[in-house]
């Protein structure tokens, strides 16, 4: 697969990061389903992602409407649903951000940092849930 097929396009970049629109999807490693998430246009910004029912299996939430007309969704099939994962210098206090899932479509390439308002969910959700 090339590295065009990876490249998703965010039409309103993401939160905080605004100004980038196109953003790298990279296998990390062989052990850990993760991807680094990386900006096309400034190469020093780059966030790992993984998906976030890997860690909560019951994480769930309705996809709105609109945002299935503005990603060209037809059908779940075409839908893939990440999470930025934040490690500080202990891995063991790394977090996942349940309530901004970035939501692709990988039959259009287009993506969205999805803000889940009204919902429980934290943007610090603790991968170590033991």
């Amino acid at each position: 697969m090339n590295t065009e097929q990876l490249i998703y396009q965010f039409e309103q970049g993401i939160p905080g990061f605004e100004h980038l629109n196109q953003f790298l999807f990279e296998e990390f490693g062989d052990v850990l389903p993760m991807k680094l998430m990386k900006a096309t246009e400034e190469k020093s910004i780059s966030m790992l992602v993984a998906s976030p029912f890997l860690f909560y299996p019951e994480y769930e939430w309705q996809l709105p409407e609109i945002i299935k007309q503005e990603l060209s969704i037809k059908n779940e099939e075409e839908v893939e649903i990440w999470s930025v994962i934040t490690v500080s210098t202990d891995f063991a206090n790394a977090t996942i951000n349940l309530l901004a899932p970035i939501v692709l479509n990988n039959r259009t390439k287009l993506g969205k940092q999805l803000i889940l308002h009204d919902s429980t969910y934290s943007s610090r959700a603790p991968l170590n849930r033991i």
